[in-house]
């Protein structure tokens, strides 16, 4: 949707703009109506952008956390925000997050998340963020504590953490030489050897509960299909353990 803030124009006026244009053509009743329809819109789309500046935020920290800005995880955050929120919007927030207003600190981001998210979408962010630092195809330890530190802000545990960084660090792995196919599905499902097939199971049930797709209603294409490719490693990894683990 075209934001009348690209010419200059505060959304403070947009519900007597739009409240003008509703008395013109539909008298008194038709400008109070647009009036105040405006003012809820612009709450929708405030908590939007919000949202998305919060990401974008974040993702911009976690690209300096190891003291480099690789070009290729530069690459991927552009390339991701154009192609889930458009070019037009994409550069309206690359604009909006240069300026000395927008929050510049972990907690106040995540503090962002929280008002625009539900607890079921937070593990979307994590996930999300793994995505980005394994990008330039691997995973630096001050990457690993900045994804750590967000993900207590979001109330993570260490094991709901564990469970999501599995899903990359097997990713990962599974580049290697190693062979040893068994640890990697294990691995995934959070377990270790001697691990006993009700474990697996159980293991498995919990993953799915927290990690299934379906919860991330009304996010946007790309998290949404990143959520499935890792929740496809989670199944794939079932179904190997299911046939191969004795």
């Amino acid at each position: 949707m075209f934001d009348l803030k690209y010419l200059g124009i505060s959304r403070n006026y947009y519900p007597w703009i739009g409240a003008l244009l509703g008395y013109y053509f539909g008298g008194i009743i038709g400008g109070f109506g647009a009036f105040f329809l405006i003012r809820e819109l612009i709450k929708i789309n405030v908590s939007s952008i919000t949202y998305d500046l919060a990401l974008l935020k974040l993702s911009s920290l976690l690209i300096k956390s190891d003291g480099r800005i690789d070009p290729e995880e530069v690459q991927y955050v552009r390339e991701f925000f154009i192609k889930n929120f458009g070019i037009q919007r994409a550069n309206f927030l690359f604009k909006e997050i240069k300026k000395n207003n927008t929050p510049s600190t972990v907690d106040e981001n995540c503090k962002i998340l929280f008002r625009t998210l539900n607890h079921s979408q937070f593990y979307s962010v994590i996930q999300f963020l793994y995505a980005l630092s394994l990008s330039d195809g691997t995973i630096s330890k001050p990457e690993d504590e900045f994804i750590k530190i967000v993900s207590v802000n979001l109330g993570f545990t260490n094991e709901n953490l564990r469970a999501i960084r599995n899903q990359f660090v097997s990713s990962e792995h599974s580049r290697s030489e190693s062979n040893d196919e068994l640890r990697k599905h294990l691995n995934v499902l959070g377990l270790k050897k001697g691990a006993s097939k009700e474990d697996i199971k159980i293991s498995y049930r919990n993953l799915a509960k927290e990690f299934h797709p379906d919860k991330l209603s009304g996010m946007s294409e790309g998290i949404i299909k990143l959520a499935e490719e890792k929740f496809q490693i989670i199944n794939d990894s079932y179904e190997y353990l299911n046939k191969n683990y004795v």
